[in-house]
């Protein structure tokens, strides 16, 4: 029997152009980077302005996988869209990396309107890690945004899809699934889809609703499932309060126990 504590980290760092994020994100999440070595697994989103090769030099002793899959060509695809979806993950480099899969989502919401999500090429990546000959997959995922009838109906079809994916590639593994969804936890409609996610997944999440008492949403989320073979168990999880202030979205941290049944 083994047990292995693993720690995780998903953050929305809000690394757009100055242009359009209001401050400095190429002096802000350096910050960001430098307090998050203490994790075994970092997964961020809205990483659209940093290069794989400049995240490494930021995260010593990681290896690092930044979304490069795009909807473009070049030299479009250089100027607007270079990170894709804009997701990145930092792996220690103790840890035995089995695979890396990148997907992108079909459908969008909004050009020049509505999030400007179709500026994008959401999705999701997947990480295959191995603990001591099993196999525990990671998603780190970033969903359209947007309040409007069509940005509901394209979040609902990329949830879909990311339930469809697991359900082929990771139906008999433990795993861990993170990211901002833009489902907003405390609004009534939004939890029922939630719900249904867990239900569907047999996930558990961790729930931070009641750390902040000034939110009015929840975007960010972290779940988790063991399986036949492995426990995943949280030991402790919710806002990462070093990290909290560095971005517009809350840090999510998880501190899990994998354990061979």
């Amino acid at each position: 029997m083994f047990s292995v504590e693993v720690n995780i980290l998903t953050y929305n760092i809000h690394g757009l152009s100055p242009i359009f994020a209001g401050d400095k994100p190429k002096e802000r999440i350096p910050s960001i980077l430098d307090k998050s070595k203490g994790f075994d697994i970092i997964l961020l989103q809205e990483n659209w302005i940093f290069s794989n090769e400049e995240i490494a030099e930021e995260l010593s002793g990681y290896e690092i996988m930044v979304s490069n899959k795009s909807k473009f060509k070049n030299p479009i695809k250089c100027l607007l869209n270079p990170n894709g979806s804009g997701l990145s993950i930092g792996v220690k480099d103790s840890i035995s990396l089995l695979n890396l899969d990148e997907y992108s989502f079909d459908g969008c919401s909004g050009w020049l309107f509505r999030a400007n999500d179709c500026l994008a090429t959401k999705g999701f990546q997947r990480i295959s890690i191995q603990i001591d000959g099993e196999r525990l997959d990671i998603y780190n995922t970033h969903l359209d945004a947007g309040e409007h009838p069509n940005d509901i109906d394209v979040r609902i079809a990329q949830l879909e899809s990311l339930k469809e994916y697991i359900n082929s590639y990771s139906l008999s593994y433990p795993l861990i699934i993170a990211g901002d969804m833009n489902i907003n936890l405390l609004n009534i409609q939004s939890r029922e889809l939630i719900n249904r996610f867990m239900i569907d997944l047999n996930l558990t999440m961790i729930d931070w609703s009641i750390e902040i008492t000034d939110n009015n949403s929840i975007l960010d989320y972290m779940f988790y499932r063991g399986s036949e073979l492995v426990e995943v168990s949280l030991i402790n999880g919710g806002v990462n309060q070093d990290l909290l202030g560095l971005s517009d979205h809350p840090p999510i941290s998880g501190l899990f126990n994998i354990r061979k049944k």
